[in-house]
């Protein structure tokens, strides 16, 4: 879906060349090979391969893939399949309008047809299926002004989506070091990081950074239920920042208390010495609405389920219960990084009409019918998927995962891993310590300074590839 809502019909054609390109044996071949591939003319093949082997120099020094004799070239080391999409991502239209519209609110569309050589019609064509997708979590974007407008907390949940999906906040943080002469990381002090054990520092700073841009423009987040929810003494230095903008104490609580939501409440918990928990198991005890919906709805589904003792058992009750607590404040319509994932986690997992068929008929009666919608059952599914089929592993590899673009690529990743009998893994971030066999990861800037082997993964397409590289990590270890 990212790929519909960022990328043009030619971007889309080049990244299908592309993943063509990476399939196929090193050599030379001439372009009617592409020509054959992929049913376009000679012209526009052409045109479209000059443009790549453009890009491709640009995105990695080195790289090129027309020669003199405008043949391409496949070579055994190019960048992968992750890096050019990420990179044609970055540089369409509707990435670069989201972009200026939080980090150059003053700009228009006007300007930025300057600044891309690109006419207003061209612009408002190619920003249409981002204006649908935001329309669809009511949100509303003035294209002409460029301006981002709806609740407040479903717009900063937006802007990290794809900011995070695109480039990992690479151009959020270069902003604020280069024009506002300030690091993100400043705003992250010791007490902070404790909690952080599980959860990679650049999510909490990029809120951080989203956050104090809006509240620039005049926007700010009011959830009065995120308010009555129990967060640490954290947030200090980000409290200060906003303070240092003239930004009221009663929103300066407000924002910080958003940002924390985010970091405790929203994503799902993987590890029982999650430095978290104590503060989630807390105040899941006393929301009684939401932690009798998590419970009744286990009763009625653990039937389908393999769980290998208490602890797994309440971590999935604990993450059930952040489903409905997440419904429940902010409700069905709110962004998601699963909105990009979740046709792929359906091709990848036979099982998961099965699952999701009998996840809709267990909340019968424990939401509203009308709430029962695919939203809310394949948030459920894509928790529930881990444990649907579970053989239970073995130690033997051990394995640290770092750095996804959303958490339910990660359980995708996760219920994969877990078929592996020779593999022990555990989440990690970027500051950790802990030496490992291996680091998988979506992003090598995320890599600690100590990895010794990694793996890139680039989406469920790449699984497969990841178990080889796993079970030669196994081989080597075992010999």
């Amino acid at each position: 879906m990212l790929e519909e809502i960022l990328l043009d019909d030619p971007a889309r054609s080049k990244l299908g060349i592309y993943k063509h390109i990476l399939e196929i044996d090193p050599g030379e071949y001439p372009i009617h090979y592409f020509e054959k591939y992929t049913g376009y003319s000679h012209i526009k093949t052409a045109n479209l391969l000059q443009g790549m082997n453009r890009e491709l120099q640009e995105l990695s020094e080195g790289s090129r893939l027309l020669n003199e004799k405008d043949k391409v070239v496949v070579a055994k080391v190019i960048p992968s399949y992750q890096q050019y999409q990420q990179y044609l991502f970055s540089r369409g239209v509707p990435y670069g309008v989201l972009l200026e519209s939080l980090l150059h609110p003053q700009k228009d569309l006007k300007d930025f047809g300057k600044m891309s050589g690109l006419s207003q019609s061209s612009l408002m064509r190619r920003l249409k299926p981002l204006v649908e997708y935001l329309k669809s979590k009511g949100i509303r974007l003035n294209c002409l002004q460029m301006e981002v407008t709806g609740r407040e907390s479903a717009i900063r949940i937006m802007y990290f989506n794809f900011l995070w999906s695109v480039d990992f906040g690479t151009r959020l943080y270069a902003y604020f070091e280069k024009e506002l002469s300030q690091s993100l990381d400043s705003l992250l002090l010791p007490e902070d990081l404790v909690y952080l054990k599980y959860v990679e520092k650049r999510e909490f700073n990029m809120y951080h950074g989203i956050s104090l841009l809006r509240t620039r423009q005049g926007y700010y987040v009011d959830e009065p239920q995120i308010n009555q929810l129990i967060f640490p003494a954290t947030n200090r230095k980000f409290k200060e920042a906003l303070a240092a903008e003239k930004v009221p104490e009663t929103y300066q609580e407000r924002e910080a208390n958003f940002v924390n939501y985010i970091i405790f409440y929203w994503p799902q918990i993987f590890a029982t010495d999650d430095p978290r928990l104590a503060i989630i198991k807390r105040q899941y005890k006393v929301l009684d609405d939401t932690r009798n919906c998590a419970a009744a709805f286990f009763e009625r589904i653990k039937k389908e389920l393999h769980i290998n003792g208490r602890s797994q058992q309440e971590l999935l009750l604990l993450n059930l219960q952040t489903i409905f607590l997440r419904r429940q404040i902010l409700g069905g319509n709110v962004p998601k990084n699963l909105d990009f994932i979740i046709d792929s986690l359906k091709n990848q997992h036979p099982e998961f009409e099965t699952l999701q068929a009998a996840i809709k008929e267990a909340l019968s009666g424990i939401v509203p019918a009308g709430d029962v919608d695919d939203d809310l059952a394949g948030l459920l599914t894509i928790v529930c998927i881990n444990v649907f089929h579970n053989e239970g592993p073995v130690e033997k590899v051990n394995i640290g995962i770092i750095g996804f673009p959303n958490h339910f690529l990660l359980y995708a990743m996760i219920n994969r891993i877990e078929r592996l009998p020779f593999v022990e893994f555990s989440l990690m971030n970027s500051a950790s310590l802990e030496n490992y066999d291996a680091v998988i990861t979506c992003s090598r800037e995320l890599l600690p300074a100590n990895t010794k082997n990694y793996w890139i993964v680039e989406g469920e397409a790449s699984f497969d590839a990841m178990d080889n590289f796993l079970f030669q990590l196994f081989k080597e270890k075992t010999l």
